[in-house]
């Protein structure tokens, strides 16, 4: 099976190699503990100091304080195809962070599509966009690996036609029948009839339905349906409330960036929570390598 190789780099202050290691611990982790037998999709997720450390086949996700394209994170394809992604540092970084290191995985080219029923009355059959995280990208409904907290995904399931009892429609559990939207959350399709990208966006208990436009040339031929829908701004904003609340206290890597008060306590007093119980297990190891050194 093909293994497809993911870099995180950091370019900002804020994040130091040593975090962004333990993130990459935790979302190689999820990709193969989690995503793995789910999407049957191999990978590895590695740390590196910089992008010149980078291997050649290896699809980078780089963090910076800013990204200039008002979004907390954004996929897109290199010139020869090849998929990376940047990321915005905030509190949650991580959490956007395992999004894009997902969503690259699952649909590399940005133009993946399932057919199924549309969601959007009076629409028939339509192409939706693959992005696992985005129906329940939400902070809130997100998990922790190692102690980071990392983003949800929906299954191969989620575009069933009906809803099926003990079926996993995401892997945390919390998107409960296909094509379901949670707060905080949004879906993207391509309508062949009319030729128009089309959004169901949730906040709430309100479904927004959005006409994005025609897509000139069709849609094979407009780049790719995600950079449509990474471009729009009610998107954006839509997508930088979700990612940036709800996360639950404690378990975010970046004091440095944190918000003032309440939050940034939470934040510290996590950080050397994680810490603290890391320096206990290394020491215990030191002291028994000592101990077999001065053995031997």
């Amino acid at each position: 099976m093909l293994i497809r190789q993911i870099a995180l780099v950091s370019q900002t202050d804020s994040v130091s190699l040593a975090q962004l290691t333990l993130a990459s611990a935790a979302i190689q982790k999820q990709v193969a503990r989690d995503l793995r037998p789910i999407w049957n999709i191999t990978a590895t997720v590695d740390a590196f100091a910089t992008l010149k450390d980078v291997p050649l086949g290896y699809w980078p996700v780089v963090l910076q304080d800013e990204i200039k394209f008002n979004a907390q994170g954004i996929h897109l394809n290199k010139k020869n195809g090849d998929p990376f992604a940047l990321v915005e540092v905030s509190t949650n970084w991580s959490l956007t962070t395992s999004h894009e290191c997902l969503e690259m995985l699952v649909d590399p080219s940005g133009n993946r599509t399932v057919a199924s029923n549309s969601v959007k009355p009076g629409q028939g059959r339509v192409n939706y966009l693959v992005e696992v995280c985005d129906p329940s990208e939400s902070a809130k409904f997100a998990y922790t690996v190692n102690g980071v907290l990392v983003s949800d995904f929906y299954t191969p399931e989620f575009f069933d036609p009906v809803t099926s009892s003990g079926v996993r429609y995401s892997f945390v559990g919390a998107v409960k029948q296909p094509k379901q939207v949670l707060d905080g959350g949004y879906l993207s399709w391509f309508d062949p009839a009319s030729e128009h990208a089309f959004q169901l966006l949730v906040s709430g208990s309100k479904k927004t339905f959005r006409d994005l436009g025609k897509v000139k040339g069709g849609f094979g031929n407009a780049g790719t349906l995600r950079s449509l829908t990474d471009n729009d701004e009610p998107t954006v904003k839509h997508r930088l409330k979700a990612l940036r609340e709800g996360a639950p206290k404690g378990l975010l890597l970046t004091p440095e960036v944190a918000a003032a008060g309440a939050g940034r306590k939470a934040m510290m007093s996590s950080q050397r929570a994680i810490g603290d119980e890391l320096e206990g297990n290394a020491a215990l190891l030191q002291a028994q390598i000592n101990e077999v050194l001065s053995a031997a």
